[in-house]
């Protein structure tokens, strides 16, 4: 072949290749076909310029321009050829590992998945889809999709497909397919397009989430039944709750009612006694000899004590029966004390009790009931007497800290252990020493203290050691920002 008609061809060839050819019919040329045009261009290149300074064999100079200007042409397009065709190379094994890695995902994954056509012919399937069919994967290729389904769905399927060329996506459609075995199996299908005549379909096995959904509603049911349940035995346990409580309120009334008649029952002929003896002290009816002075003195301190009883008892029931009227003032607390301890000071002296009172400022002043604190202070030096033996100490101080005023009455009894220091202060509790003789007393001393101090917007509180003594301390406010925690303060003096 010429070289004219090898350069024609090849010009052709390329021509077809350039920006303005936009579908070649022929393959893209090989690596070898390059190496053998190159070889030709080569050889082409080299004759030409061989026989250049011949002209009588050679076309005209300006033909000669023209070939050379070709050729220079053809190399360049051969070297752009080589680069796309190199490109080419790379994109089609890039193609091939994705598709390789496609298929993998594709045959790994767990859930059912086939790609028909428009008419729901199968073209491809997993092994999931397989061993959901009971038939190999490669054996599903070709064969109808309603094949494997019921008869419910069957009648769906053209539907199905006719919405997915619409819409182009189906969602969770419930369905069931026959399996191998003749089993139905309950699933759901979301199917999809996938380019032009293909549509990809994803079954899941819907008998789990159903088993699960029914064993949900099944725990619910047993939840809300066993709360139900509860609920009512919370009801039943709160009415027996509430009615017990009207029963102890019931029955604390009338134990109330029956304390304040019965402390008027009784003050009523203590006082007629009480008459009765300052008359005999007064010798009206005669004069009584040492013997009969002592008799009375004797019949004196009983009913003075019986009274203390009453008395004592009167204070619980109208604290267990509501609010009280404290009569809230600025008072003088050394003026105070001093007039509780007079009601005492015999009785230490009898006793043998070294009695000591820390005075302070007189004119220090606190904001509360001065009636029930001298009531306070003397349940306190009562108690200390009482408990201290003969030969004891018993001291009182106080002392102002921040915005409270602290008394303190120390004994040198035989102390409390710490996990009784809060019973003391429980209604008709007394605390004794094994083999020790009972105190006397009614045993509300402190739980009455206690009461009318917060009621006050105060306290009492004790702290004790075995075998030294116990120190009781009553705290009151200072200002009048004092509210009452349990008793009413109806009547509030400025």
């Amino acid at each position: 072949m010429s070289v004219g008609a090898i350069c024609f061809r090849k010009v052709v060839q390329l021509d077809l290749l350039r920006p303005g050819y936009r579908k070649v019919t022929a393959p893209l040329p090989s690596s070898s076909d390059l190496d053998r045009f190159a070889g030709e261009l080569q050889v082409t290149r080299d004759d030409s310029r061989r026989r250049a300074p011949n002209t009588a064999d050679t076309p005209s100079r300006e033909n000669r321009a023209e070939l050379i200007a070709a050729l220079e042409e053809l190399s360049v397009t051969e070297g752009e050829l080589r680069s796309e065709h190199q490109a080419l190379v790379e994109a089609h094994r890039q193609l091939e590992l994705q598709r390789e890695r496609y298929h993998t995902l594709f045959q790994l994954a767990p859930d059912p998945y086939l790609v028909t056509d428009e008419k729901g012919i199968i073209e491809e399937a997993n092994a999931a889809a397989g061993d959901l069919l009971g038939v190999p994967s490669a054996l599903l290729v070709r064969r109808p999709l309603h094949a494997y389904l019921n008869t419910e769905a069957r009648a769906e399927l053209e539907h199905r497909l006719e919405r997915l060329t619409s819409s182009g996506r189906l969602d969770k459609w419930a369905l069931a397919i026959e399996a191998s075995d003749g089993r139905q199996v309950p699933m759901e299908a979301t199917a999809s397009r996938a380019g032009k005549g293909s549509i990809c379909w994803l079954f899941r096995d819907a008998s789990m989430r159903r088993a699960s959904e029914d064993s949900m509603h099944a725990l619910n049911r047993s939840l809300n039944a066993r709360v139900a349940q509860r609920t009512r035995e919370l009801e039943v346990a709160l009415e027996g709750e509430q009615s017990a409580r009207k029963e102890a309120e019931a029955a604390n009334r009338i134990k109330t009612e029956l304390f304040a008649r019965l402390s008027h029952e009784f003050r009523t002929p203590l006082h007629a006694v009480s008459g009765y003896l300052e008359i005999l002290e007064q010798n009206i009816h005669g004069v009584l000899t040492a013997d009969q002075r002592r008799d009375v003195a004797r019949i004196h301190q009983a009913q003075e004590h019986l009274m203390t009883l009453v008395n004592m008892i009167l204070d619980f029931a109208k604290l267990e029966g509501g609010p009280i009227e404290l009569s809230m003032a600025e008072i003088p607390i050394e003026e105070t004390l001093r007039g509780a301890e007079a009601l005492v000071a015999p009785q230490f002296a009898k006793k043998a009790i070294v009695y000591t009172h820390h005075a302070g400022d007189t004119t220090v002043t606190v904001f509360a009931d001065r009636e029930k604190v001298q009531q306070i202070v003397l349940n306190l030096l009562a108690n200390a007497m009482k408990f201290t033996p003969s030969g004891g100490a018993v001291d009182l101080d106080w002392r102002i800290e921040n915005d409270a005023l602290l008394v303190h009455v120390r004994d040198t009894g035989p102390g409390i252990p710490e996990d009784k220091a809060e019973q003391i202060f429980e209604p008709f509790v007394q605390l004794r020493a094994p083999g020790s003789i009972p105190s006397g007393g009614t045993g509300l001393g402190l739980a009455i203290s206690r009461d009318l101090a917060r009621a006050m917007g105060g306290d009492v509180r004790v702290t004790s050691a075995v075998g030294v003594g116990s120190v009781f301390t009553l705290i009151l406010a200072l200002r009048k920002h004092a509210t009452a925690s349990k008793l009413s303060a109806s009547k509030t003096a400025s």
